[in-house]
């Protein structure tokens, strides 16, 4: 606009008319101005309440111009009062062409107001504005930026007035919003913590859960679509798998303490269920169904990676924990396992045999990434021991009743599907007598992982992305029950009437303190896990819960 007004100068120079006829002209075009500008203050009082922040004011007027607008009117009407008032035919025709330019300009910009006067052109402004906000290297959702306040503003503001249309379009916006994707961090972020705003809503403020579930599975996929592109997709996909597993547990809680209606709960727990089911389709690298030959094949295809994502999709006791460790290992080993977990087969056995065995060692690219990232078979040890001392802390109540309307597949009080998740981890060992494992908790409790161990690497991966969800991390070091129940459930027996001396030794040799939080741990996550009249009794007692897996199997061989 700056352009075309210095090249009107020299037409005022050299070809300046009449005051007759500039005069004329001018109260042609400042009448055709004054109906442009009546015109774009109806619609702008029609289309936008002066109380919203999205859009804002400056989004409103950064897209169609208006203060330029307007300050070409200015300069135009300057020029014709200093034309007339200096008798200047110059300022005068200057002023006339600059109405001129005012009145082309204003066509411009209302055509443009009036577009956002729809629904669909609102939504493409605040896309548009969206991604320019999120386009940056931030790794998280800065709470003081005002376009992400003011985005997060109206999504509150919808779910306090119960408006399902205007929470869908809100997150349309985002899900459309064009982000490149090696600076999509903050998009992530921000897609986190709108599921989990929605999801709240659901819960707490009755927010339709069916819209919220809509909404949830739009942002989910989204973030599925996108995998291949992520700055980090197995940091992203790990912190999404652990939120839907909190989610599914809290939902539940919460529906039984009544503080969350059954319609709500069951509608967060499917979801959950279903996408942690397309997460783990995502990682797999041989999946059994994919809808395109873009989705075939491991979203993460490094070792370091899918260690990351393992780690945190064991967590919370979510659906399809045990399925997650066959991904693990065609990653880790780059061939396929060909047991049932279902039948006792261990898989995380199977891996330590497949990478460390000197007569079954596994050769090939992937394994030997994966024999460089662990080193040793102690390391290898060490990391699926903290995994494990995670996933059991986090195991549901067993205490608390599992209402028959959120019982889903692998979301159930199924005392053999718990089983086989603890008999994952538990048919993963390595040592056989009270001693060793006594030997192997002191070393889980004191020793500090080095700067190149596989769980300070899953770690700083982590930190480094920064994501924030409301599912608690907390590091296995301060999970000292967990920490026995983690390898006391490799020494007690997979079969019924099997051998639990070694076990009884091992929980003999614990400081009292210890056995009654490991006691009072068992009680809690495990079924059956009754106290009998000596302590460790609730521990012994709990992990039986294994001796239910490959029930089938040892029915059919006559044992």
């Amino acid at each position: 606009m700056a352009f075309c007004a210095l090249v009107l100068v020299p037409i005022a120079v050299h070809h300046p008319v009449g005051q007759d006829d500039a005069v004329d002209a001018t109260q042609f075009t400042v009448a055709f101005f004054a109906t442009l500008l009546t015109g774009e203050a109806v619609i702008f009082a029609l289309t936008f309440s002066a109380a919203s922040s999205w859009p804002s004011l400056r989004a409103i007027d950064s897209h169609i111009a208006f203060r330029e607008w307007v300050f070409i009117g200015w300069l135009a009407a300057l020029f014709t009062a200093c034309g007339l008032l200096g008798d200047s035919g110059i300022s005068l025709t200057y002023g006339a062409l600059l109405f001129i330019l005012a009145n082309v300009f204003g066509i411009f910009s209302f055509i443009r107001l009036f577009g956002l006067a729809s629904i669909g052109g609102r939504n493409r402004l605040l896309r548009q504005t969206l991604a320019s906000a999120l386009t940056g290297p931030q790794s998280r959702v800065a709470p003081d930026d005002p376009v992400i306040a003011a985005y997060l503003g109206a999504i509150d503001q919808a779910v306090s007035t119960n408006d399902p249309t205007g929470i869908r379009h809100l997150v349309a916006q985002l899900v459309d919003a064009e982000v490149p994707p090696l600076q999509n961090a903050s998009s992530v972020a921000l897609r986190l913590e709108v599921l989990h705003r929605l999801t709240r809503a659901a819960l707490v403020r009755g927010a339709d859960p069916v819209v919220v579930v809509g909404c949830g599975e739009s942002l989910i996929d989204s973030l599925l679509r996108e995998a291949h592109e992520l700055p980090d997709a197995a940091v992203v996909l790990g912190e999404l798998s652990r939120y839907l597993a909190w989610l599914g547990s809290t939902a539940r809680l919460m529906s039984v303490r009544g503080i969350a209606s059954s319609r709500a709960a069951r509608e967060l727990v499917a979801m959950s269920v279903d996408s942690r089911l397309r997460i783990l389709l995502a990682v797999d690298p041989d999946p059994k169904q994919f809808a395109s030959a873009d989705e075939a094949g491991s979203v993460i295809a490094e070792p370091a990676g899918v260690l990351v994502w393992a780690r945190d999709f064991t967590e919370f006791q979510g659906a399809h924990q045990a399925n997650a460790l066959y991904s693990v290992f065609q990653i880790l080993t780059g061939t396929k396992f060909m047991g049932n977990y279902w039948d006792g087969d261990s898989v995380i056995g199977a891996l330590r045999v497949a990478l460390f065995s000197h007569e079954s060692r596994t050769t090939g690219p992937e394994a030997d990434a994966s024999r460089s990232l662990f080193g040793d078979a102690d390391e290898f040890d060490r990391f699926w021991t903290l995994v494990s001392v995670c996933a059991i802390a986090t195991l549901r109540d067993q205490r608390v009743p599992h209402p028959p309307e959120l019982i889903r597949p692998e979301f159930t009080s199924d005392a053999q599907l718990l089983g086989a998740y603890l008999r994952s981890f538990g048919t993963h060992r390595w040592f056989t007598t009270a001693r060793e494992a006594h030997e192997e908790l002191l070393a889980l409790v004191s020793r500090t992982d080095s700067p190149r161990s596989p769980w300070h690497l899953a770690s700083r991966r982590t930190v480094r992305q920064g994501l924030r969800t409301p599912a608690p991390r907390t590091e296995p070091e301060k999970r000292p029950a967990a920490m026995v129940l983690s390898i006391a459930c490799r020494l007690a027996p997979l079969d019924p009437g099997g051998p639990d001396g070694e076990l009884r030794a091992f929980l003999s040799r614990l400081p009292g303190p210890a056995l009654a939080a490991a006691d009072e741990l068992a009680a809690r996550v495990l079924p059956d896990a009754v106290g009998g009249g000596e302590p460790g009794d609730a521990v012994v007692h709990g992990l039986r819960v294994m001796q239910l897996v490959g029930a089938h199997t040892r029915v059919g061989h006559g044992q």
